[in-house]
């Protein structure tokens, strides 16, 4: 048990006595703290907000009440709010991460759909140029059979079989 004159200083501000707890229970949090990260550079990390907690709450500090218990609960929620605090962090990393690898896989995507478009207009220009036009106005500009009949001034099923012609033509080359 620590002298109740060494808890009455540390409330009142006096580094001494706040010195001498430290060197009291210093290597007790220390241990407990290991016991649960199993990290020595935490445990000393947690250790020094634990007594930084208590430096700047020691005006919360019941002289009459368990020094050993509050301190302890100081420890406790330090540890805890660590833990949360890394949970939170190693979630966040994996959401980043797979966001990442979404973008990438959607950016590979882009790539091979830019490619894959590429190439079939290199095909298109074996198709003759009138082929070519519909297949052009249906595919890039998204134009329906009747569209570019009026447009062509042709008939919706000779625009039809225009288009299935090149498709196959284009499947053709695929294969």
């Amino acid at each position: 048990m620590i002298d109740k004159h060494v808890i009455c200083g540390l409330k009142n501000g006096n580094k001494n006595h706040f010195e001498t707890i430290y060197h009291l229970y210093n290597g007790w949090i220390y241990n407990f703290v290991y016991a649960l990260v199993k990290d020595a550079a935490v445990s000393q990390d947690v250790t020094q907000d634990v007594f930084l907690q208590l430096w700047n709450y020691r005006g919360n500090i019941d002289d009459d009440n368990n020094f050993e218990g509050y301190l302890f609960r100081i420890t406790r929620n330090t540890v805890y709010q660590y833990i949360r605090r890394e949970l939170l962090k190693k979630h966040y990393l994996k959401e980043v991460a797979m966001e990442n690898v979404h973008e990438s896989v959607n950016a590979e995507k882009d790539i091979d759909k830019a490619l894959m478009e590429d190439y079939l207009l290199n095909l298109t220009r074996h198709l003759p140029e009138s082929r070519r036009r519909i297949l052009l106005l249906y595919w890039k500009s998204g134009l329906t059979y009747k569209e570019i009949a009026t447009m062509l001034s042709i008939s919706e099923k000779t625009v039809a079989t225009q288009v299935q012609r090149s498709l196959k033509f284009l499947k053709s080359k695929l294969d």
